[in-house]
């Protein structure tokens, strides 16, 4: 496996592997895949990967902000999507570990994740990584008219803002 970064050219396969995540009805409060602009907009210019192997998309990660504070700029979250194919793989874990790296070359200090609690496989994958659960918010989005919790957790680097 090896990582580009996500662009305008390859974004297509990006929003097909959302897709995906959208279809799972535990990856995401979104229902609909955002165009590109929507898209980049929304995310750090920064740890925008794309994970492939032998000319196949596996899965994409990428940071966005907090906060537009000062105060919250080594602060990110993460968002990580994996292919419907390639699940069960290690692509989450691949691209989580690379957005972790990159965010510490960025002065990165603390990432978070909101996952729905449903979401277990996701759940395993950020406390495998470093991740602890901080808390929940209880029923904070209705997914098709459905109130759903988010648990919230997080990650302090051992070696950014010590």
């Amino acid at each position: 496996m090896k990582i580009i970064t996500i662009n305008k050219a390859n974004f297509s396969e990006v929003q097909s592997i959302y897709h995906d995540g959208i279809a799972t009805g535990v990856a995401t409060f979104e229902t609909v895949v955002p165009d590109w602009d929507y898209w980049n907009n929304n995310h750090l210019p920064i740890g925008r990967i794309l994970a492939i192997k032998d000319d196949q998309f596996l899965g994409w990660a990428a940071l966005s902000a907090v906060s537009k504070r000062k105060v919250y700029s080594g602060v990110a979250e993460v968002s990580v999507y994996v292919s419907k194919h390639f699940r069960g793989q290690k692509v989450g874990d691949f691209l989580l570990k690379k957005l972790i790296i990159i965010s510490e070359q960025h002065n990165i200090w603390t990432l978070q994740a909101g996952i729905m609690r449903a979401n277990k496989a996701s759940l395993r994958l950020h406390t495998n990584n470093g991740f602890r659960i901080v808390g929940y918010k209880e029923k904070i989005g209705q997914l098709n008219g459905i109130w759903l919790d988010n648990v919230i957790l997080e990650r302090r680097s051992k070696t950014v803002g010590c």
